[in-house]
């Protein structure tokens, strides 16, 4: 199996010049594919060294290693934007700047994180923190800056203002 994959490398080198890809120029749907829709990178897998837009149409090929049922991590990547091949990682593109993922914010950490409401699933617990059944926010109290020493603290100073001719 081994000098089949090997045949197979030396092969799938000129991968892009026979598809018709050239460097600078757009993959195929940006790179994406029926799977992966967002994806707007293709995938080298090091098994057969043919590029995948995902690791499914990978497993769908004909690559002995995939039919094989074994699990082979891609090494290398080829951006969607200008075809240019890199090594797998979420960087941005090192030519053209193109992002392969959307940027995601903090974890929701007790709510002080930087999560979007409005990006969150409908059955996410925290999608409709705060809001009422009408989908009104809750008001918050105001009673800590009306009572105690805060309260103090703002009395005095309206009293103050009030003393003074304006």
């Amino acid at each position: 199996m081994e000098s089949l994959l090997k045949k197979l490398r030396k092969k799938n080198a000129s991968q892009l010049a026979s598809l018709g890809l050239s460097v600078g120029k757009p993959l195929p749907n940006k790179g994406a594919c029926k799977h992966f829709k967002h994806s707007y990178r293709w995938l080298r897998f090091p098994c057969c060294g043919r590029a995948h837009p995902c690791a499914t149409c990978h497993a769908a090929s004909d690559c002995p290693a995939a039919a094989a049922g074994q699990a082979v991590w891609a090494t290398r990547m080829l951006c969607g934007k200008c075809s240019r091949e890199m090594p797998y990682s979420d960087r941005p593109c090192s030519s053209c700047g193109n992002t392969f993922t959307r940027p995601g914010g903090g974890h929701w950490q007790g709510g002080d994180g930087c999560r979007d409401q409005t990006r969150l699933a409908k059955s996410d617990s925290r999608k409709h923190k705060g809001t009422s059944a009408a989908g009104a926010k809750k008001t918050v109290s105001a009673k800590s800056q009306r009572v105690g020493a805060a309260g103090s603290r703002a009395t005095a100073a309206k009293k103050l203002a009030m003393a003074r001719p304006a």
